[in-house]
């Protein structure tokens, strides 16, 4: 009879299980492999919980994963962007950043939808069962969130790095000018007068150009998906039921925040990572003065930055030996000769692994919001050579909170490395700040994975606009009170008009009376 009772409850948890499972379709067109982390990381935690995820990417899976398909390869669509990017060519995006996102990261990648798998998958779209809802990146192709519309699903978004404000805007989140440092404003903190108008000025003119810049997009949407009267892409936009924005309050500060967008900061630190190799492993448990980790991420090359300054990199880290020097290297061939004997270089490194291993004391960084947040969670101080998008602020932050030190690219020497490193590997408050980063970074009611999950769970449960804020319909002058704010202002112009008219009549007949009574005395 007991096992009949154990039996019992296993069919009755598989049923709720299988009763509880949805299908969801992930579109990733963007081929950055530092973006898809927390995608992946995302789609992959949704499949392990026992939903069916049908992933359209670049970078499909090397495993099979139960509940998870790759069921179209984008390889080869469009340019190629991992170990791609020169430092020269990165420093020229960052010129005109929201055109770059808008265009060549965003508008081109609209026409992958013309392809042929793709449009196989447009004008067949699997419904047996039919998808519950769409995931799609909003980076600069909100195209994608046409997906949603074509198969009558609501939509949610995953930004993976600090909400742009033009995803605050069409989410009707507080843009919060007054006191929090926008996507584009570089500064750690807003203070000053001078702070709040450069803070304005830094972040809602881009809102503008976003808007302009991807206004063909409508088009590319009929044309591909066959919809000659899909809404166009601003009103697809208010209708986004969730933005999972990678971002935490203890690195870019507090902010209010309305239901639809969750920050989800270091979700794919949590995600099974690859382990180290024997021969690394050995190598970094031989370190024991510690290690030093370079790198520039997936798509900057380090072996681009000049000839001198590599040089310079060189005589600085001999220096410190016997600590070692691990460096991600694409091509090595493009390296100058001489590396000191304590530096090795790989083309892919694991970094998670790295960074978290019990020797590594520094982490050199461009600044990408991936690698600075797994070495917040393991507590590694870094030194931060921003080049581009939001690596400036990134770093800035970290100086801050005093867990980094800046070197700007173009003040690389052997001087400037010999002072940064001295200062992360021998001043105990760098160490001690990125500890404390670490503690407050992983103390979170639940999991970055499991409040992902909640919530996409609750927009499917109770519907696209269960979570929906009034202020993502509203225009900006209903939603800043300009209205009543005139109202108010026409309604103190009457009260003092006529407070003047009426002084002035009362001053008048005053006057007047005591005219004809002088008059009468006279």
């Amino acid at each position: 009879m007991r096992h009949l009772k154990v039996l019992f409850y296993l069919a009755f948890v598989l049923f709720i299980h299988v009763n509880d499972a949805y299908r969801i379709l992930c579109v990733f067109p963007f081929n950055g492999k530092s973006h898809f982390q927390m995608f992946e990381a995302l789609c992959k935690g949704l499949a392990k919980r026992g939903h069916q995820i049908d992933m359209i990417s670049h970078f499909p899976s090397k495993k099979s994963i139960a509940n998870y398909t790759d069921i179209i390869d984008l390889t080869g669509v469009g340019e190629q962007v991992v170990n791609s990017f020169t430092v020269e060519y990165g420093r020229s995006i960052q010129q005109s950043l929201t055109y770059h996102m808008a265009t060549g990261f965003g508008g081109a990648l609209c026409h992958a939808m013309g392809i042929e798998k793709m449009q196989k998958f447009i004008k067949n779209p699997p419904n047996d069962p039919p998808y519950d809802l769409v995931i799609t990146e909003y980076f600069g192709s909100p195209c994608y969130l046409g997906f949603g519309h074509l198969l009558k699903t609501p939509v949610a978004i995953a930004v993976s790095f600090l909400s742009i404000p033009y995803v605050d805007d069409f989410m009707g989140n507080p843009l919060s000018y007054s006191f929090f440092p926008g996507f584009f404003n570089e500064k750690p903190v807003v203070d000053t007068f001078y702070d709040r108008l450069q803070n304005f000025l830094l972040n809602y003119p881009e809102i503008l150009k976003f808007h302009y810049y991807t206004s063909d997009q409508t088009d590319m949407m009929k044309k591909y998906l066959g919809l000659p009267h899909i809404p166009n892409v601003r009103e697809l936009e208010k209708n986004v039921s969730l933005a999972l924005v990678n971002s935490h309050h203890n690195f870019y500060g507090i902010r209010p925040l309305v239901n639809t967008v969750v920050d989800v900061g270091g979700l794919h630190v949590e995600k099974d990572q690859p382990k180290l190799s024997p021969e690394l492993k050995s190598w970094l448990d031989s370190a024991d003065h510690g290690l030093v980790y370079f790198t520039f991420g997936s798509m900057l090359n380090i072996e681009t930055l000049p000839k001198e300054t590599l040089l310079s990199l060189y005589a600085s880290f001999a220096k410190i030996s016997p600590v070692k020097v691990l460096m991600k290297c694409a091509n090595t061939t493009k390296l100058p000769p001489s590396l000191p004997s304590n530096v090795i270089t790989s083309p892919w490194i694991p970094q998670v692994a790295v960074l978290g291993h019990k020797n590594t004391r520094v982490f050199i960084t461009h600044g990408g919001l991936m690698g600075t947040q797994e070495a917040i969670y393991h507590g590694v101080p870094m030194i931060g050579i921003p080049v581009f998008a939001d690596q400036m602020k990134n770093v800035n932050i970290l100086v801050h909170k005093k867990i980094a030190v800046l070197v700007p690219l173009e003040n690389i020497t052997e001087g400037s490395m010999d002072e940064a490193l001295n200062a992360i590997l021998h001043d105990r408050k760098y160490s001690e700040s990125a500890k404390r980063a670490s503690r407050i970074f992983r103390d979170r009611p639940l999991s970055a994975m499991d409040t992902a999950s909640f919530w996409i769970e609750y927009v499917i449960r109770n519907g696209p606009d269960s979570l929906k804020s009034p202020a993502a319909i509203l225009p900006w002058w209903k939603l800043n009170l300009i209205d009543v704010f005139a109202f108010l202002i026409a309604c103190l112009i009457l009260v003092l008009y006529v407070l003047v008219a009426v002084s002035r009549f009362l001053l008048k007949n005053l006057y007047n009376n005591n005219a004809r009574t002088e008059k009468k005395l006279k």
